[in-house]
């Protein structure tokens, strides 16, 4: 049952949070995360960039909204912190599966994201976050509000940077007695996927996924705190000491299909730590259960990577925004 939701509950209530939870994905690099890459870039900003933001939100706390997409997802139903907002809610009937704008599902052996490769979609976490530099540059969608598209900018990045939003495992089932990871892109059509690691299983509770895992147990081993501020301290450190080798070539306004292609890269580490075994399916094939085990090294090789990848978000979350041609 979703988080919240007790067995007391009369049968509206129940029903009422089984619906929250089939809608809700798993959220990437969940709320500390996000606002920690938040805090990198706000000391990465240009002048420039750095008073658009504070117009645009009335102050430059990026951090105070970069869960603003996750939370949106439960505003349908009138819950979490946007359930009565009424800008939230307008958002919300407008674009119904913006649930789905934030990530992305790629074969692992994808070695570039392309519009035109396989799992790419129009409304895709990278597509999306294009589109959100577009209305902050005056152009695009005019039911999107700049203070809307800058949260869906800063929260995209961040899930653009979460390997998982974007490498997804594809499998061949019931021929043995366990998953068969398949990573060649021209193999995976039709197969069933675990939809990002959402349907990986380490250990009996209901939240012992591989995704979640890289959201939650993964983010507060780089810093060993779950303080924003705290993690960001350490986020700061490594873009000091690498932050001039991440720079992203040609035209930002498809920076985030580089930044896809890095989280494919990173995804395949993910999983190269992962032994699958027996799966349990829907009764259209889909997976609903792997079984899997993680290599005893699997936080030794892991940790540094998300470490990487949440330094990298909140420098390229700066990057782009000061390089913004920004509509007043």
């Amino acid at each position: 049952m979703f988080p919240g939701c007790m067995t007391s509950l009369p049968r509206t209530g129940v029903l009422f949070c089984i619906l929250v939870a089939l809608r809700l994905p798993a959220l990437a690099w969940d709320a500390e995360g996000h606002a920690a890459i938040a805090l990198v870039a706000e000391q990465n900003l240009s002048p420039g960039a750095r008073a658009h933001v504070a117009a645009i939100l009335g102050s430059g706390d990026m951090a105070s909204v970069a869960s603003w997409m996750d939370e949106l997802r439960s505003a349908h139903f009138h819950a979490g912190p946007l359930g009565h907002d009424p800008d939230a809610l307008k958002f919300d009937h407008e674009f119904p599966r913006n649930g789905e704008w934030h990530y992305v599902d790629m074969p692992l052996g994808t070695t570039q994201y392309t519009p035109e490769a396989q799992g790419a979609r129009p409304d895709d976490v990278v597509h999306m976050a294009e589109a959100a530099v577009g209305v902050l540059e005056g152009r695009g969608d005019a039911r999107i509000t700049k203070r809307e598209a800058l949260c869906m900018l800063v929260h995209f990045v961040g899930d653009l940077h979460q390997p998982l939003h974007v490498g997804n495992g594809f499998f061949r089932v019931g021929v043995s007695d366990s998953a068969h990871l398949v990573e060649d892109p021209a193999q995976t059509a039709g197969l069933p996927n675990d939809k990002g690691g959402n349907t990986d299983f380490y250990g009996p509770g209901k939240y012992d996924e591989l995704h979640a895992y890289w959201d939650t147990d993964l983010v507060r081993k780089v810093a060993g705190t779950r303080d924003p501020r705290g993690l960001a301290l350490v986020l700061e450190k490594v873009v000091e000491e690498n932050g001039g080798r991440w720079t992203t070539p040609g035209d930002y306004h498809h920076w985030p299909e580089a930044w896809a292609t890095e989280s494919l890269a990173a995804a395949r580490i993910a999983y190269s730590g992962v032994a699958f075994g027996a799966e349990s399916l829907g009764p259209k094939g889909d997976i609903r259960h792997i079984s899997i085990g993680l290599s005893p090294d699997y936080d030794e090789v892991c940790v540094p990577v998300a470490r990487r990848r949440l330094a990298q978000a909140g420098l390229h979350l700066a990057q782009i925004l000061n390089q913004v041609h920004w509509q007043d």
